[in-house]
């Protein structure tokens, strides 16, 4: 067992393959060999109630409604210390791993980081140790965890001059010798795990008929190598806010701009890695943060009617970190179609400088969307801007987008 590694009767994990601020998936295999995945909230995860709850809802959906390539939730535990959802490893269908992508509430900001998990994955064969006629007791625990439905292809051909490898039947058994005598209560613990999914989802898991899935398509057995350390999402840490730049009164990026001095309210709060300048009082809305992408909205704050705001504008950002301007420009086209996808909004198309994009829409509601390339504190940003309102507020609109652009030059 790997140091770290998770405690789940049943299991045993012998590799971590990611590491995300809000969990890691780790490889193990069943006490019969059958290969797994399993997803472990990280102790950040495991106190957000909220994180607790995509992952329970993410694993609903795994356990009764897998898509075509989708293996089924085998075993789940959203009450423990470390709540955790394990899948089979299956070639060519995904397992535990999609469960990461919902767990901030940003969906499709891991899909890179994904793929090379899945590709990494694509290694392991998940074929279960052959088992003897004779051996009735292991046969009875084979069938408790090895859905009817999956294919299990034969082994490949070993070189002559290979050393022997362990039979499976060996494989087996030191899975149960280290296990001992808790054989029969995991057998029991895993089905008073599936029992727990099934009340707290209102449906038995075993419910699962061959019709519901997809079968497996056979993959030769290999002989994977090891999981590469580099394989990890590294979180985004925490932002410092650079102090804000009065306004000169100088031409910006397009349109109307603060004159020098101006009187705004500067927001700091945002714990965006720029300060912006705000012509009325404003409030923050943190709407999501990841790995990879950082979102925020900006509206201004009514006295009568704080909910309203019918007649103010309001920013969306959002912000990715690169690790050089040459990688911010080669990911500027990713990112501009992830976060206008969120916003609904129509993707900046105008080079307006070397690091800035701008696209203006003078229908209501008059919207600008701008990304600009930029440098703070040592760390490379992109930022996306969407800064709309009414028609009669084009010029406060233009002021702000041109302040963040005078911010992040």
């Amino acid at each position: 067992m790997s140091d770290g590694a998770p405690e789940i009767p049943g299991y045993q994990f012998d590799q971590k393959i990611l590491q995300h601020p809000l969990a890691e998936l780790w490889h193990g295999r069943t006490f019969t060999g059958m290969e797994v995945v399993a997803l472990v909230l990280s102790e950040d995860g495991a106190r957000n109630q909220t994180v607790v709850d995509r992952l329970a809802g993410a694993s609903r959906d795994a356990a009764l409604v897998p898509g075509r390539q989708e293996t089924p939730l085998w075993a789940a535990n959203f009450n423990s210390a470390r709540p955790y959802a394990i899948t089979q490893l299956v070639p060519g269908q995904t397992g535990a791993e999609r469960l990461v992508d919902p767990l901030d509430g940003i969906v499709g900001n891991d899909e890179e980081a994904l793929r090379i998990i899945r590709d990494q994955l694509s290694r392991y064969g998940g074929t279960p140790p052959t088992l003897p006629p004779g051996d009735t007791t292991q046969q009875s625990a084979r069938q408790q965890d090895i859905p009817s439905y999956v294919d299990h292809p034969e082994p490949a051909a070993q070189p002559q001059d290979a050393p022997a490898p362990q039979s499976k039947i060996e494989v087996a058994r030191q899975y149960r010798h280290k296990i001992g005598a808790w054989i029969y209560a995991v057998v029991a613990v895993v089905v008073l795990i599936v029992f727990s999914i099934c009340y707290s989802i209102g449906t038995a898991i075993g419910g699962l008929t061959k019709d519901e899935t997809t079968e497996a398509a056979p993959a030769p057995a290999v002989s994977p190598a090891a999981y590469p350390s580099a394989v990890m999402i590294p979180p985004i840490e925490r932002v410092t806010t650079a102090p804000y730049k009065r306004p000169t009164g100088s031409a910006g990026v397009f349109g109307a701009v603060y004159p020098a001095n101006a009187d705004v309210q500067v927001v700091t709060n945002a714990e965006l890695p720029f300060a912006i300048g705000w012509p009325r009082p404003p409030q923050v809305d943190f709407l999501g943060e990841s790995s990879q992408l950082i979102l925020r909205r900006i509206v201004t704050m009514t006295e009568h009617d704080p909910g309203g705001l019918r007649n103010a504008f309001r920013a969306q950002l959002a912000l990715h970190p690169c690790a050089s301007l040459a990688k911010c420009l080669a990911d500027r086209p990713a990112f501009d179609q992830q976060w206008t996808k969120i916003y609904k909004t129509t993707a900046p198309a105008v080079a307006k400088d070397a690091r800035t994009w701008l696209t203006v829409s003078t229908k209501a509601p008059y919207t600008i969307t701008m990304t600009r390339a930029f440098q703070s504190g040592g760390q490379w940003w992109l930022v996306g801007v969407m800064a709309y309102g009414q028609p009669g507020e084009a010029a406060d609109i233009q002021r702000l987008v041109n302040d963040i652009w005078w911010q992040t030059s």
